[in-house]
């Protein structure tokens, strides 16, 4: 049962059409072995080089209503009686016969009676051509062969002929075959009849693998040979009924190539899950469109599971390309039914169009019903943490501007929580200038977005009320937020005089109940209330103009005056929320006097070891800004829920800031040839180490006022970046909060709390600390590193970058089958790590919700607790890990709302490929929390390259708990020609 299990797996493959692979019969043309070696003139592809001829020959061969034949060799025999020529080859000189556009060659000898030509070879290395004309192929052998020019057919001997299948040449050799060339001028196909011989693709002397066939057959569209044995050098490893492969050129329609493994046919436990996937057609259905259908099913074994009860799934997929038109894209829908009832459709359409030079639409749409079932049914870890994204965009340059119109929503996996931007629309302009003394830059922009179906109860998830029998009962608050933004920029330029003048307009409403400690006197904090809002809004209108003089001083200390006008308090100009009963309130604007410097300080230092020069450099940024005190009123400071009491807002201005940059660059020593001359291509400067601070504020007004001198720091957050070129891809980002409260406040307290750090460190062979060392040494390196990140960036973690790629593709269709997630191995070795770790500083007073998953199940973990279930809190924890309920917080509307926590997470993420050796080349990715103490995620796989196969060995582990070991390989020449094997567990279920 396991023999025809693999069997019917290796016979499937080859009998699927081969609809989207282009196929063609070439033939490589003989190389002419009486070229001079060495001649780097024009190849001559000729098969034989005739004689010139005379006069006379000439001319008889212009006569009309005539067949020219013609032969040559360097003996010819006429047998006047059997009237046969015979014509034998010696030396460097081939025996030849051409009709018309046929010609035969060969190096031994040729027998040509009444248009039949025989060839025979005076021993086993005797070779011959035969060229049938009428567009076909030449066709090589050896021994004997009878073919007649008129009839255009023959028998041949132990021939070769070359099969160019989709890039890759079959090469066939019968022992003997009937060729029934035909005629494409008549269209009249060919075929070849050959028994026994050899097919492989393997272009070496000795092949490493071939099939031998009993019988063989090539016609004009399909290429079959049946029965064939696989054999790995002298070694018979398998065997098939037949072999069969469409060699037709373009798309055509047909049977797609299912997919599954030889575990699939032949299970090796009771309860181990098949799956199949597919199965269907395919369809071309003219020049510029296809389409297909197929199934895929996992059956469950035993009856339903919980954690896998199977499925079947349903796939369509129309595609479209209209070049001429510049317009494609691929309309996909996928329908999965699962065997406990639950069902998911999700739908893709991607589609690019150009209407002109200046004008294009692009969408990338996706949407699915069950977030849940799309992330459980997944074995790629990415693709289970992946958003399920959607963006529409257009664009058309109009004139000096640039029109920008489209959206984007987001569908989380195993969330019902929806976010989306629509629409967004921009306006931009190049520089619009009058002369060269007027510049006007306007630009335009408005955004809307939306989230629903928040999934964060916060303190009021439930609504209570009494249903139609009396009793109480309850159900949950739909929750949705809406968020409008406007804004407006003109800045002009008169003369080098920056004038800028912008406009925002913000909206955002709660649609959610919230609470909030009201102060009816801003004054008195003694009286307070607690008010329960059925929905907040905000309305936010600011205008801020500046002027800002021509720098001077420019190359020393760049100094730059400016002048503008700024709100007393942090917040909009007017300001509209529930708490004014839907009127705007406004506070008062203040003439702010400012100046800036940016100078660049070098320090040259003497060299030691390889270096020559050391350079240091210091790029401090300082400026200095000074405005009067003014007024907020009461009812502003209750808009934004403030009190007056502690409020720093109103003080006058009189601040500092600082910030400082700092580079310390290397210059290599010269290198110098045998002769002691310096090398004329200099060694570029290595950066030894750059430190980039975050500026700081410091109000000396506000430490005078609070007589503090910690209360004048006004930067609330500060943070530090450190990168080496000694450790090529090396940086380091930490972030701290200064302090515990807002600064506008005299309660805050100065107390610096980490909450984050990130750090990536990128080596290859190329780059590396070793590398590093012995180029200093002067030893010969491999200069060819990858592309350098962008400067001032710390460079993508592994797990970003293969989450975006995994975000951006379709829920339906080809681009999103299940199959074995690869990422490419290099031949030499390389490895990214990549660190992350977020924490929130734990708030003091006020209302507190914490989303930690540990903390939301500590009820079902506590002994004294009545609802005490151990396997209720792993359970429990599974859930918050795939569908959390609690998630990012929703930014209040106005101060003194509740204060989300989240849970602190520290993680470590690495991408490592490298060759094992020659053949072998490995590659692992993985993800290890630290908070949890457990993976979270990996890919591994082992690829061996088998000169004419391809072998991977791969191991995959998702975050929902499913993971998957799989065994692929697959003939290079022939991918379908393949041995799988799969072998998966879904959401913790195993599969013994």
């Amino acid at each position: 049962m396991r023999r025809w299990g693999l069997l019917l797996v290796l016979l499937l493959a080859p009998l699927a059409a081969r609809a989207q692979r282009p196929g063609r019969i070439v033939v490589r043309p003989p190389v002419d072995t009486g070229r001079a070696r060495g001649d780097t003139t024009r190849k001559d592809t000729a098969v034989v080089k005739w004689s010139s001829p005379d006069s006379v020959m000439e001319r008889l061969s212009k006569t009309k209503g005539y067949t020219v034949t013609r032969y040559e060799g360097q003996i010819v025999t006429f047998d006047a009686l059997s009237k046969a020529i015979q014509i034998a080859a010696e030396g460097a000189r081939k025996a030849a016969v051409q009709r018309g556009d046929q010609t035969v060659v060969t190096d031994s000898t040729i027998r040509y009676v009444d248009r039949h030509v025989t060839v025979t070879s005076r021993d086993s290395a005797g070779r011959y051509t035969i060229v049938p004309g009428g567009g076909q192929a030449p066709i090589a052998g050896r021994t004997t062969a009878t073919y007649d020019l008129a009839e255009r057919s023959g028998r041949i001997n132990q021939a070769q002929f070359v099969v160019d299948n989709g890039g890759q040449k079959w090469y066939v050799t019968p022992d003997a075959m009937k060729v029934e060339v035909g005629d494409t001028t008549k269209k009249i196909p060919g075929r070849i009849y050959g028994v026994g011989g050899s097919l492989t693709s393997c272009d070496d002397s000795i092949p490493d693998y071939h099939f031998e066939v009993s019988e063989v057959k090539r016609t004009a569209n399909t290429l079959v040979a049946r029965p064939a044995v696989l054999y790995i050098g002298d070694v018979p490893v398998m065997w098939l009924p037949f072999m069969f492969q469409d060699i037709r050129n373009g798309r055509r329609s047909g049977m797609l190539t299912p997919r599954f493994g030889v575990s699939d046919i032949v299970r090796n436990s009771p309860t181990y899950r098949r799956d199949i996937e597919n199965i269907g057609y395919y369809w071309a259905l003219n020049p510029y469109m296809d389409a297909q259908l197929w199934m895929d099913w996992r059956s469950p074994t035993g009856g339903s599971s919980t954690g896998d009860p199977g499925f079947t799934r349903f796939n369509g997929e129309w595609r479209y390309a209209w070049r001429n038109r510049f317009l494609q894209g691929q309309i996909a829908a996928a329908y999965t039914n699962q065997r406990d009832g639950q069902t998911n459709l999700a739908l893709s359409w991607a589609h690019s169009q150009d209407f002109s030079r200046n004008s294009r639409l692009t969408a990338n749409l996706n949407y699915v019903t069950s977030t849940s079932l799309q992330r459980q049914n997944t074995f790629n870890p990415y693709a289970a943490m992946a958003t399920i994204s959607s963006s529409l965009n257009y664009s058309q340059k109009l004139g000096p501007a640039q029109l920008s119109i489209g959206g984007t929503r987001k569908q989380y996996p195993g969330r019902d929580q929806v976010d989306q931007t629509l629409p967004t629309l921009s306006l931009t302009t190049s520089p619009i200038s009058a002369g060269s003394w007027l510049v006007w830059t306007p630009s335009f922009s408005y955004t809307a977005s939306q989230t629903l179906h928040i999934d964060q109860p916060g303190l009021f998830s439930q609504r209570y009320f009494t249903n139609t029998t009396g009793a109480l009962d309850s159900a949950a608050v739909k929750r949705s937020n809406y968020t409008s933004s406007m804004s407006f920029d003109t800045p002009i330029q008169i003369f080098g005089f920056d004038l800028k003048n912008s406009f925002r307009i913000n909206d955002q409403q709660n649609i959610f109940p919230q609470q909030y400690v009201i102060y009816p006197n801003p004054n008195d904090t003694s009286v307070k209330e607690t008010r329960v809002f059925a929905s907040t809004y905000r309305t936010d209108v600011d205008w801020t103009p500046s002027f800002a003089l021509p720098p001077f001083l420019h190359g020393m200390f760049n100094l730059t005056p400016s002048v503008s006008f700024q709100n007393v308090d942090p917040s909009a100009f007017w300001v509209r929320t529930e708490r004014t009963g839907g009127q705007f309130v406004h506070q008062s604007k203040r003439p702010v006097f400012g100046v800036s410097a940016a100078p660049t300080v070098y320090g040259l230092i003497d060299g030691f070891g390889p270096f020559t020069r050391l350079r240091h450099t210091i790029s401090p940024t300082v400026s200095w800004s000074y405005a009067p005190s003014a007024t907020v009123s009461d009812e502003f400071l209750t808009a934004i829920g403030r009190t007056r009491v502690g409020y720093l807002g109103s003080l006058p201005q009189n601040a500092l800031t600082f910030g400082l940059n700092q580079n310390l660059e290397a210059k290599f020593r010269p290198k110098r040839d045998s002769t002691g001359n310096e090398a004329d291509t200099p060694q570029p400067p290595i950066q030894l180490l750059s430190l980039n601070l975050t500026p700081l504020s410091y109000d000396f007004e506000r430490a005078r006022a609070t007589h503090r001198a910690i209360s004048g720091l006004t930067t609330e957050s500060f943070g530090y970046s450190i990168s080496s070129g000694l450790l090529p891809g090396f940086s380091v980002n930490v972030g701290y909060s200064l302090f515990q409260g807002s600064t506008l406040s005299d309660t805050a307290v100065f107390k610096p709390y980490r909450n984050s750090v990130s750090a990536n460190l990128n080596i290859s062979q190329q780059q590396n600390p070793f590398a590093f060392i012995l180029r200093m040494l002067g030893v010969p390196q491999d200069t060819t590193p990858p592309a350098p990140p962008t400067p001032g960036q710390p460079g993508p973690s592994p797990s970003d970058a293969y989450a975006r790629q995994l975000a951006s593709q379709p829920v339906a269709g080809s681009g999103s089958r299940n199959a074995l997630y690869l990422p490419p191995v290099s031949r030499s070795w390389q490895a990214q790590f990549s660190f992350n770790s977020a924490r929130t500083r734990p708030p003091v007073g006020g209302t507190v919700i914490n989303s930690d998953p540990a903390h939301i199940c500590a009820p079902f973990k506590l002994p004294t607790s009545p609802s005490y279930n151990p396997a209720a809190y792993d359970l429990c924890l599974q859930q918050q890990s795939t569908t959390p309920t609690l998630d990012q917080p929703i930014s209040n509307t106005t101060a003194g709302g509740p204060v989300y926590i989240n849970p602190p997470t520290a993680s470590l993420g690495s991408n490592i490929s490298f060759p094992l050796t020659e053949k072998w080349s490995a590659s692992w990715q993985t993800t290890y929390d630290f908070e949890r103490h457990e993976f979270a995620s990996h890919i591994v796989s082992l690829q061996r390259d088998l000169h004419d196969w391809m072998a991977t060995f791969a191991f995959t582990q998702s975050p929902n708990g499913n993971f998957a070991f799989n065994f692929f390989i697959a003939l290079k020449a022939e991918p379908d020609l393949k041995f799988t094997y799969n072998r998966g567990t879904y959401r913790g279920v195993p599969l013994p």
